[in-house]
């Protein structure tokens, strides 16, 4: 076991969730596979999914992982596959879309702006209630607020340069009064003093900074008013509506998975470093990201709901977001065509 890792500075009181009580079967229950009736399971019964992770494989993404580790997926009757994403790699929307991928990862704008372009991807569950994007600088010479960014230099990615524009203008302020430089995944620019902000998340490079003595202040892109999840699961509309008890099963495994990362942080970043996750991982920071995990999963709708809950609201605002940057037009796209929560709301009924 990892010697104990003090918990970086995001703290949250909401609880973290238990699995449902099994509601039992009903007409409208989904069936459940062999394996869960205590009957075995061949390797030519189980079905295989795809999913195309957004990053390396690391911490963040231990659910999964834990659900392969603990036989849930198995136990589901699938055979899950996670592949490592990165820079560079191919747009993963396009992916699932043309049948690829099963399932990735994105957020609730990237959600709405796949649709745009015209591919049919619906968002079905949601990972991190509260996304841990950020706007990081040094606490001694924080930036907190919109109205800190005129005259400061930011490192920020490009495809977050037109997200972070639409704000300031929305705050009545110049996007051309900020100078914005292209970010790494390093962010020893902003502990060097070469920006003022750098753009990552509060559990990687926040925690990366923090683990090499850094005292900074982290401002989430929700607090600066970004709206929305992270971790947003989508499928595309055919796995959707032709093979729902999938995606359910699916869901079950991935439930029991995270709250299992949940209980076990310090076993779980151990598990990533040393089994799961890409190689050179630090398990210090790891296991710092592990513990923050229960600031931005169990938190939000899914404290109430259920673990990976997914919330219309979160795309309701992501639309209007969209729409007063013109983007997109009013009733161009309407949340049904984005986003459902009836595999989620089965996952969390089904699940014994």
């Amino acid at each position: 076991m990892a010697h104990k890792t003090r918990r970086p500075t995001l703290h949250t009181s909401a609880p973290v969730m238990g699995r449902r009580s099994f509601l039992g079967a009903s007409a409208g229950a989904l069936a459940l596979p062999a394996g869960l009736w205590g009957l075995p399971v061949t390797a030519e019964e189980m079905d295989r999914t795809v999913h195309q992770l957004g990053w390396v494989k690391s911490i963040q993404f231990g659910g999964h992982f834990a659900a392969i580790h603990n036989g849930y997926f198995a136990e589901e009757g699938i055979e899950a596959e996670f592949l490592p994403g990165g820079p560079g790699m191919a747009a993963s929307d396009v992916g699932v879309a043309t049948g690829q991928f099963t399932t990735t990862d994105t957020d609730v704008e990237g959600t709405i702006r796949s649709r745009l372009a015209g591919l049919p991807v619906k968002a079905f569950a949601a990972i991190m209630q509260r996304a841990p994007g950020a706007i990081m600088s040094l606490a001694e010479t924080p930036i907190r607020t919109l109205e800190d960014f005129p005259g400061k230099t930011i490192a920020l990615p490009d495809g977050t340069r037109p997200q972070m524009a639409n704000l300031m203008r929305s705050a009545g302020l110049d996007p051309e009064s900020v100078t914005f430089v292209p970010v790494g995944t390093d962010p020893g620019i902003l502990a060097a003093g070469q920006v003022d902000g750098y753009y990552g998340w509060a559990t990687n490079q926040g925690v990366m900074l923090q683990t090499r003595g850094g005292d900074i202040h982290i401002a989430l892109m929700n607090d600066l008013g970004v709206p929305g999840h992270a971790g947003v699961l989508i499928a595309s509309d055919d796995v959707i509506d032709e093979n729902p008890d999938l995606l359910v099963r699916w869901l079950r495994a991935e439930i029991r998975g995270w709250q299992w990362h949940l209980d076990n942080p310090e076993e779980m970043a151990e598990l990533m470093v040393e089994t799961y996750g890409q190689r050179g991982l630090d398990l210090e920071a790891q296991t710092a990201e592990s513990l923050m995990m229960a600031d931005f999963v169990p938190v939000g709708a899914a404290a109430e709901n259920g673990l990976l809950w997914l919330e219309p609201d979160a795309f309701e605002a992501g639309l209007e977001f969209l729409m007063n940057a013109g983007e997109m037009e009013a009733g161009q796209i309407e949340v049904t065509d984005v986003m459902t929560d009836d595999l989620i709301r089965s996952a969390h009924e089904t699940l014994g």
